[in-house]
């Protein structure tokens, strides 16, 4: 009879065992790996643009050079009318 309960009890502690239900655990979801973004370099400059570069660095030196000699001129203006008011004295 020993025999009987001992496998009656085991019967019913297996039986309990299989009707709770355990927890399942999940392991959480890894964050995804950084993005790392990296610029692409600049474009070469194009043939043309070089050109067209070296034209207005010619057109504002000219700009000066017109300027530098609109003062010129002006400057002996008024030396011409300086000079033109003291021969009238």
């Amino acid at each position: 009879m020993n025999k009987s309960v001992f496998a009656a009890v085991a019967v019913v502690a297996v039986l309990a065992a299989c009707d709770k239900s355990t927890p399942v655990v999940t392991p959480a979801p890894s964050p995804p790996p950084p993005v790392v973004v990296t610029p692409s370099p600049p474009p070469p400059p194009a043939p043309g643009a070089v050109d067209s570069m070296k034209a207005a660095d010619k057109a504002t030196d000219a700009a000066k050079d017109a300027k530098s000699s609109a003062m010129d001129a002006k400057d002996a203006a008024k030396d011409a009318k300086e000079t033109s008011k003291d021969m009238k004295k």
